[in-house]
């Protein structure tokens, strides 16, 4: 009976079915913007939707996606949502789907861990801490809004 149990409170909990693996953000400088990555693991039999983040330090937050603007140049633009389809994990990076924090309030400086709020349709809000780093020159590159 006690595996039973067990195994009624696993399916049951939703933090189990959304799973925010590695959450990393760009280091920045106040009044500017930054990136936020992860990888969104959905282990539900349900497709998820990730359509807001909140962010303590940023005045503004938006999910955006990275594509090819012609002539060498890459583009961003914002996104009002990601589907994760169940059983599968999408991954947030440098040059693909990010969310970016602008308007920071302060400096964020390698090292520091701040707080997100991640908003699902399926599995509500989901609270992470991401520690702020230096992207590695291979990941640098140039961008036009």
């Amino acid at each position: 009976m006690s595996v039973l149990l067990a195994l009624l409170i696993f399916f049951s909990n939703p933090s189990d079915k959304i799973k925010i693996v590695d959450p990393w953000m760009r280091v920045g400088a106040q009044g500017q913007a930054t990136g936020l990555f992860f990888k969104i693991e959905n282990n539900s039999d349900k497709a998820d939707t990730l359509y807001k983040v909140d962010f303590e330090l940023a005045g503004k937050v938006e999910i955006h996606e990275t594509y090819d603007a012609g002539n060498d140049m890459m583009g961003m633009r914002e996104v009002k949502q990601i589907v994760i389809p169940s059983k599968s994990s999408f991954e947030l990076k440098p040059g693909a789907h990010h969310v970016m924090l602008m308007k920071l309030k302060q400096d964020i400086k390698k090292g520091y861990v701040g707080d997100a709020t991640l908003y699902f349709r399926q599995a509500g809000k989901i609270m992470i801490k991401a520690e702020a780093k230096d992207m590695m020159k291979k990941q640098t590159m140039e961008h036009q809004h």
